[in-house]
């Protein structure tokens, strides 16, 4: 709902507030619970409690929404998805006339002038038909979204949850539908907070990045969906005074989902639960990661099959949540794993790799991940994969390896793909550092930064020029890309598919740095480590280095992401590159 459909109900007070979607949702969410509990609060009042910001609008502003426009969702009620997926084709909305259809075959006009006439018997009328060409496999990803309706039978199961929370079937569906609707969200977290305020009580999603307030349940509803998550992830269910780890495995449209769990006791005398949904769908091949960065993926892929007992030091770096894991297993399918011994040492494991023998380490393991590297040294490694390096010891157990003649793969937090240098460097003991830089030096395969950008809905995205978008020819300039290229534009109102948030999945922007092989130039890049200026390796001659600025204008270009996202982020990385020096 936008700022300017606020309900005829909005409370008085509040009229003239503007809004962001999102915070209005979350607010009369929370009203409805209170009303229920007997308490009254208006929409304003609860704003200001969640510190959510507002400001006074023109009421001229507002305007109603035509009655003529149709969304993906409401062209389902008059032609219902499995009559879509017959025709192969999917309705994307019904805008003044014009009815915007996405196909990835030809598709007959009887099937367009049934359509028409489905939608005319509800006094809509189609001026026009706008075909879209899509990719199959993303037309058939849409089509399953849409046929999938787990949210509408979780908000029946909560209902009946709440006249009897003792039920344990309706429990065990519950539990099913919340998994169900996230994976069809394309969650990649489920954060259930549990506490004796019903206000409280949300279950969120975290979707391309962004949390999401999806439901929110009395206490007496959530508590026992919490306990049968933990009964399931094997957690003392009645222990809510520390911290638990505990894994599920949860089936769904054919496939096994891993689910990660961690329950965390809160202030006052609450719990938080968290799940990390691991399915094994999103992994992307190696291929897949490199497409759009073939000098990048080429060189990996060398390394990655040259000759064995060499060594080498592979480094996968970025924020949290930024694709790591999913690149470090993208590397792991590219390794010839039939003929070369290959092992991973993770805290914990996440995905099953074939062929790999995978070790996982908690914080309440005897042995540490150093331990298992160096106990790996007596198992006759080829390529030994650390999840992540995080201490002193286990940075100084990989170096050794990488010293032995073995490769290793590893990812580490660091901004970009120099100061991942740095960082290591920060991790060496006084007493280890000379020793540990000149074998980072001579080691060194690759150092790769990763970003994840959102990427915008190709249901609802619209184009304009660049120098529409830009303003000037010299803007266009500074950013890299032709005047008159016509660039995507993220709608503000978005769609049913993006979940009116006008973007839709994400994508790598990419940083790559990969030192010369001649033994000279190695020294001198050790020489510039061990002197603090690690930002002079990209001058040393023989260096190839993709910087993050060229991906991200590559993603622009290509109509990937949005081009005010793309332009801002290019100015934080101008930023970032000129404080190192760069």
């Amino acid at each position: 709902m936008s700022s300017s459909e606020l309900p005829a109900d909005f409370p008085s007070d509040s009229l003239a507030l503007t809004v962001k979607p999102k915070h209005y949702d979350i607010a009369t969410t929370e009203q409805a619970m209170r009303r229920a509990n007997g308490r009254l609060f208006s929409i304003a009042e609860i704003l200001r409690h969640n510190g959510f910001p507002a400001h006074v609008a023109d009421e001229q502003g507002r305007t109603e929404a035509g009655n003529e426009e149709l969304t993906m969702q409401a062209l389902r009620l008059h032609v219902p998805s499995p009559v879509q997926a017959a025709m192969g084709l999917c309705l994307l909305e019904l805008r003044k006339g014009i009815l915007r259809v996405a196909v990835s075959d030809r598709v007959d006009d009887a099937d367009f002038l049934h359509i028409s006439n489905s939608l005319a018997q509800a006094k809509y009328k189609v001026d026009k038909v706008e075909v879209e060409s899509w990719d199959r496999a993303a037309l058939l990803r849409l089509m399953r979204e849409q046929s999938e309706m787990a949210g509408d039978r979780l908000i029946r199961t909560f209902a009946a949850l709440s006249r009897d929370p003792d039920n344990a079937m309706m429990i065990e569906e519950a539990v099913h539908d919340i998994l169900a609707e996230a994976l069809q969200s394309r969650t990649s977290d489920i954060h259930l907070s549990l506490h004796d305020d019903n206000a409280r009580c949300w279950i969120r999603y975290r979707v391309d990045g962004d949390l999401v307030y999806k439901h929110l349940l009395p206490h007496r509803v959530m508590a026992p969906i919490v306990t049968r998550i933990k009964t399931d992830a094997k957690m003392d269910a009645a222990d809510r005074q520390r911290p638990q780890d505990g894994r599920l495995v949860f089936e769904w449209q054919g496939r096994m989902i891993d689910v990660r769990c961690a329950a965390l006791p809160v202030s006052p005398s609450g719990e938080k639960l968290t799940l990390r949904l691991l399915d094994r769908e999103n992994l992307r091949s190696f291929d897949e990661l490199f497409l759009h960065a073939p000098s990048v993926g080429e060189r990996l892929r060398k390394a990655i099959h040259g000759h064995t007992k060499d060594g080498g030091l592979i480094v996968v770096s970025g924020p949290t949540g930024s694709g790591k894991s999913t690149t470090l297993y993208g590397i792991i399918q590219e390794i010839d794993r039939a003929s070369r011994a290959v092992y991973s040492v993770e805290a914990p494991v996440e995905y099953d790799m074939p062929l790999v023998d995978q070790t996982s380490v908690s914080d309440n393991s005897v042995n540490s991940i150093a331990d298992i590297i160096r106990a790996l040294m007596r198992h006759d490694p080829d390529v030994i994969i650390v999840g992540e390096m995080r201490d002193s010891d286990t940075v100084e157990a990989a170096l050794r390896a990488t010293e032995s003649g073995h490769t290793v793969i590893t990812t580490v937090h660091s901004v970009d793909a120099l100061h991942t240098l740095d960082r290591i460097d920060g991790f060496l003991t006084a007493a280890y550092r000379t020793s540990g830089l000149y074998i980072l030096g001579h080691a060194l395969i690759a150092s790769l930064s990763q970003r994840l950008v959102k990427t915008v809905c190709p249901a609802c995205h619209t184009k304009d020029t660049a120098l529409s978008i830009y303003g000037s020819l010299a803007r266009c300039g500074d950013i890299g890309v032709d005047p008159f290229a016509s660039l995507s534009l993220a709608a503000q109102t978005g769609c049913d598919l993006c979940n009116h948030s006008g973007y839709l999945g994400r994508t790598l922007a990419l940083e790559a740095m990969f030192p010369p092989e001649d033994q000279s130039s190695r020294r001198a890049i050790t020489e510039m480590m061990i002197s603090n200026v690690t930002t002079s390796i990209v001058d040393v001659p023989g260096t190839f280095y993709m910087p993050r600025r060229q991906s991200l204008v590559d993603l622009i270009t290509r109509n990937a992401i949005d081009a005010h996202m793309g332009a801002a982020m290019l100015i934080e990385e101008t930023a970032t590159s000129t404080g190192r020096g760069g």
